[in-house]
Formats: C-alpha cells, structure tokens, sequence
C-alpha cells in the first residue's frame, strides 16, 4: 500500500502525529536543518532568531512546509531520518520480524493479514500504537490496507487516551499546586500566630514578673509597718 509512497504523501495521513513528530526532532530540526537551511528560515521563520522560535512556531512552520509537494521529499526525508534514528528499537523489532518471514523482507510487496495483524499487536504491545503506526507509515511497511486501516484506529484511539490521561494529570497537578498554596498559607498564618502568642507570652511573663516585685516590695512594706506598730 506505501512501498511507493511519496513523503507528502506519507505525512498527510500522519497529519494527527505531526506535532509529535517535530517535537521529537526539533534539536535537528532547529540545529541542523534550520542552520543549514537559510532560505527555507527565511521563508517559513521570517525576522526569528533560531534559539528563540518556540515549540509551536516551529510545528506551524513545518507543518505548512510538509504540505508544499516541492519541499516535501527532501525535508520528509529529513524529518523522517532523524525520527526513525531515535526509534531504531522499533526498527530492529520490524526487522526481526519480517527477516523471520522472508529473509529477503525488503522485496516483499505485502504481508498477509494475518501476519500483519500478528505484527501490528506485538509492535504496538512492545512500543504503543502510535509510535507503532507511524514506523509503519514511515517506513513503508508493506500491511494491506486493512491492516493500516485497522492500526490508524488504534493508534487514533490510544491518542485520544493519552490525552485524556493528560488532562487527568493536569487537573491532578492543578489540585496538588493548590493544595501545597493552602498549606503554604496555613503554615504562615501559624507562624504569624505563633510569633503573635509568643509575644504575649512574653509579656504575660513580663507583667506577672512585675506583679511579683510590687507584691513584695507592698509585703516588705506592709511588715515595716507592722514593725513600727510594736516598736511604739
């Protein structure tokens, strides 16, 4: 189904994992490619300064290029180069795998459904189902398109998943920065308080000393007095 596939072709059905893709090659992509790359700089990062384009200029700028059937051979070749470089461990399993079916597995135009079904679960046990696919697509996997047709529903829902987790995990992180600002608040009010009684401590302590003094200078007083009643 993809053995002649073009890059633009390739990178319009894994449009929904471009994001993805670039993220995961935006060092080569901003090091190398754009550096090397002036005119494709200026035209799609007009006036930026490579070190200072964020994440998400940087995915509009490629995905807008991709889509141009000039420029996408050469940079889906590079984009596609560098992300398979950081999965080679998905390489060696694909590799492993179809050498087991054919030794010469580079000329074979489709697998069998039900080998590529085989295929598709363990890749996907081992490595997830979106990374999976978009090995598969990359690469040129020879599925049916069956097989594909059933993978891009996978890989689709494991991504709707993903997100969902995501947000759980947001919203758990928003409740835990809240919940340490409440303890924050709390352990200074108890300091302020703390500092605040130990203060009146202090001058309770203070008072009562002074207390103490004026009751037996009145008591030293008292027993002068009574001294001075005797004597007379």
């Amino acid at each position: 189904m993809l053995k002649n596939a073009t890059n633009h072709e390739k990178f319009a059905i894994l449009s929904p994992w471009f994001h993805e893709i670039v993220l995961e090659v935006k060092k080569d992509l901003k090091n190398d490619h754009l550096r090397k790359d002036i005119q494709f700089l200026k035209a799609y990062f007009p006036s930026k300064n490579i070190n200072k384009i964020s994440s998400e200029e940087l995915v509009q700028g490629y995905s807008s290029a991709i889509k141009n059937k000039e420029l996408a051979e050469n940079l889906g070749d590079f984009i596609a180069n560098r992300w398979l470089f950081k999965h080679s461990d998905v390489y060696y399993f694909f590799e492993e795998k179809l050498k087991g079916l054919n030794a010469d597995f580079q000329n074979l135009e489709e697998v069998d459904d039900e080998f590529g079904k085989t295929l598709m679960n363990q890749a996907s046990q081992k490595f997830g189902y979106q990374t999976s696919y978009i090995f598969s697509i990359l690469n040129s996997v020879v599925f049916s398109k069956k097989i594909f047709d059933e993978f891009r529903e996978l890989a689709i829902e494991e991504a709707k998943q993903h997100l969902v987790n995501n947000e759980s995990a947001k919203e758990l992180e928003s409740w835990n920065e809240k919940e340490k600002a409440y303890e924050l608040q709390i352990s200074r009010l108890e300091e302020r308080y703390k500092d605040k009684l130990l203060g009146m401590q202090k001058k309770y302590d203070k008072d009562v000393e002074a207390l103490k003094k004026q009751i037996s200078m009145l008591q030293r007083k008292l027993e002068e007095k009574k001294e001075a009643c005797l004597v007379s």
